[in-house]
């Protein structure tokens, strides 16, 4: 991934961790890539509010083809760009709905 990422130009800084039950009270928005992600997360919130925190990171992408982000492993070197290339639409799109509950 980070080579696809530094290919289009990006830097991937920083690292992966678990997602804590803590998280979903801290946090106000939990993406997750894929459905059974989504599900797990879902399963730590203590109640519906907090469940509704968790969403699927493709509903911010507009035109999306799916609901999931693929897993890359699967495509080769040309999976890994698609992923890149998904990751930046969906930012977009959470960037523009952020500015739009602030506006």
């Amino acid at each position: 991934m980070a080579t696809a990422a530094r290919r289009a130009g990006l830097t991937l800084a920083g690292r992966a961790r678990r997602v804590e039950r803590a998280d979903l009270e801290r946090f106000d928005l939990i993406l997750a890539m894929d459905r059974s992600v989504a599900a797990a997360l879902r399963a730590l919130a203590p109640d519906a509010d907090t469940r509704s925190k968790v969403r699927l990171f493709r509903e911010f992408e507009e035109d999306a083809d799916g609901e999931e982000v693929p897993d890359p492993y699967y495509g080769g070197e040309q999976g890994f760009a698609r992923v890149v290339d998904i990751a930046r639409a969906g930012a977009r799109g959470l960037v523009a709905r952020l500015q739009d509950l602030g506006a």
